[in-house]
Order: C-alpha cells, then sequence, then structure tokens
C-alpha cells in the first residue's frame, strides 16, 4: 500500500507529514477538519473519489484523492490556505486523474 503523500500549497515541506500519513482520518478529525464535499471522476468506465474537508484557521481546506496505481498516482493530501487555491487543485485533480484513467484504459491497464 503507498504511503500517503501530504503537500503544501505553497510547497514547503508539512513537518507534521509523517503523523498525518499514520492516519489521515484521525489527523483531520482532531484538527478539525470535516467533509466539506466529495467529486466523483469517471473516465473510461473507472471511478475515483475526490474528497475535500473544510475547518476554521490556517489552512482551511484539504484535498485528498487516492492512489490510482496504473497511473502511477500516490494518495495525496494537499493542505489549502483558501477557496481559490482549493477551486484551481480541485479543477486541475478532476482533468489530471480523468487523463490518467483514459491512459491506463488505453493500455490495457485500468482496474
Amino acid at each position: 500500500m503507498p504511503v500517503l503523500q501530504v503537500v503544501r500549497y505553497d510547497r514547503a515541506p508539512e513537518p507534521r507529514a509523517a503523523v498525518i500519513a499514520a492516519d489521515m482520518e484521525a489527523w483531520l478529525a482532531q484538527e478539525g477538519y470535516e467533509r466539506f464535499s466529495t467529486f466523483v471522476v469517471q473516465a473510461a468506465g473507472q471511478s475515483m473519489t475526490i474528497e475535500v474537508f473544510r475547518r476554521e484557521g490556517s489552512d482551511p481546506f484539504a484535498l485528498y484523492h487516492p492512489a490510482f496505481a496504473p497511473g502511477g498516482l500516490r494518495p495525496t493530501l494537499y493542505l489549502l490556505p483558501n477557496v481559490d487555491a482549493m477551486d484551481e487543485l480541485l479543477q486541475r485533480a478532476q482533468q489530471m486523474v480523468a487523463t490518467l484513467m483514459t491512459i491506463a484504459a488505453q493500455r490495457g491497464g485500468g482496474s
């Protein structure tokens, strides 16, 4: 099982990455994040759910996408500073996942 990657929007190292990766759901709850929305990306007969979490305070949004092994995509949690960053990353993530699913299906590697 791939290790969760934790990425800050500003690309600065995240000192809590190991703690977050050990139990993302527990960390999100402890930090006051609540599920804000979910988005299902469908392409080439496959689907993946991208989750957005929200809280008050610093890094008010977190976006999670699971691994997609045929496309080499690791499970990743992005910590985001504002709604604009969340919207931008969500749009990019949806496009990237759909593209990877399409490529994997064309190569015969989709699940």
